[in-house]
């Protein structure tokens, strides 16, 4: 493979070049992956329940509202994790040019 901006044939992917940097090294924190989001499932799973619950007792449109609120939040975090995932692939699969240095 060749580098696009100089045409150098001196290139990495860029996962395995950050796997050899030094943990001290500045370049660990430019070149690293993508953090991954706290996805807390549970919490939205929570609100579904209590939604739930207020339904069953008797306050049906909080119990709806609540219920809707963890549906939304749910969405939410899959979104996230989603996007996490599409930026981790990409990350995975971009290279590197140790003459330039030039990400692609």
């Amino acid at each position: 493979m060749e580098c696009k901006a100089c045409s150098s044939t001196n290139v990495q992917r860029l996962s395995l070049y950050w796997q050899s940097l030094p943990a001290e090294s500045p370049l660990r924190v430019k070149y690293a992956p993508p953090s991954q989001p706290e996805a807390k499932g549970w919490m939205a799973l929570l609100a579904i329940g209590a939604g739930i619950a207020f339904m069953v007792s008797g306050a049906v449109l909080l119990g709806l509202l609540v219920a809707a609120g963890g549906l939304g939040w749910a969405a939410l975090l899959h979104a996230g994790v989603q996007r996490y995932e599409s930026s981790l692939a990409s990350w995975n699969e971009a290279r590197i040019c140790l003459a330039c240095p030039g990400l692609f």
